[in-house]
């Protein structure tokens, strides 16, 4: 064998000992991420990857519904979350990358069927207000304890209660599907609305055995960020790219 040839052999086979797979779930958040079969599309997925094969390592993608990521996490039985929100709950078990911030408009939307006028979160109180099991939605919604909530696996469930009127209202954001619910014949958007700056979040579960390859993660996914191939990224899929920290104020 060449000599010069056999330390480069040795040097890929020590790379590729060193390669993980990661398993990461995916769900429909258009235009962010869009299920595709076994694959995960959308310029958030497209950085995971190009952040995980400059490390040498690959992910799997499954599709799962958002409240069984987040059980599956706390067990650390998932290796990669993309793009969600963080809480003061989750970062008890997740290792987030903040790659972004966007504007979050809070809607509730009232059943067809109701005669109701919300202009204050405490216009609410004797209402059901339905939502998505697991979402977070904002911190006032979250932190209205007072409020009577009933939790659904989908929007489209919810959906067929407001238009029977066996639901009041119905939480949603642009995050959550809005458009759905605009397309309802005779829905009514109440006056009240929330608004803040969210963060766009990746992460690693402190669980998940992948947790090793933290720190070199997110210093590829900051590099991303940093030197404006996250801009790129968004641009090829016509979606504006999500702002910086520094262009909050």
């Amino acid at each position: 064998m060449n000599k010069a040839i056999f330390p480069l052999l040795l040097l890929l086979l020590c790379f590729k000992s060193f390669a993980d797979t990661f398993l990461g779930h995916c769900r429909n958040r258009e235009p962010d991420l869009l299920v595709q079969g076994q694959n995960c599309k959308g310029p958030v997925p497209e950085m995971i990857e190009i952040a995980l094969k400059r490390l040498g390592h690959t992910v799997v993608w499954s599709e799962v519904p958002w409240k069984r990521s987040i059980e599956t996490a706390k067990k650390g039985m998932v290796d990669i979350l993309p793009r969600h929100s963080m809480n003061e709950e989750r970062k008890e078990f997740l290792h987030a990358i903040t790659y972004g911030y966007k504007v979050r408009k809070i809607f509730y939307m009232i059943s067809p069927k109701k005669d109701i006028y919300i202009n204050a979160l405490e216009d609410l109180v004797p209402y059901t207000v339905g939502m998505l099991r697991g979402s977070f939605y904002s911190e006032n919604f979250a932190k209205a304890s007072h409020l009577s909530k009933e939790s659904f696996g989908s929007n489209d469930q919810m959906i067929r209660l407001l238009e029977s009127g066996r639901l009041d209202v119905a939480i949603t954001s642009s995050a959550h599907e809005l458009e759905k619910f605009i397309d309802l014949k005779g829905i009514k958007q109440a006056a009240y609305s929330d608004s803040f700056f969210n963060s766009r979040n990746i992460s690693i579960p402190a669980k998940s055995s992948m947790v090793k390859h933290f720190a070199a993660f997110r210093h590829e996914v900051e590099k991303v960020i940093h030197t404006g191939e996250i801009n790129d990224i968004f641009k090829r899929y016509n979606i504006p790219p999500p702002t910086q920290k520094t262009n909050l104020y």
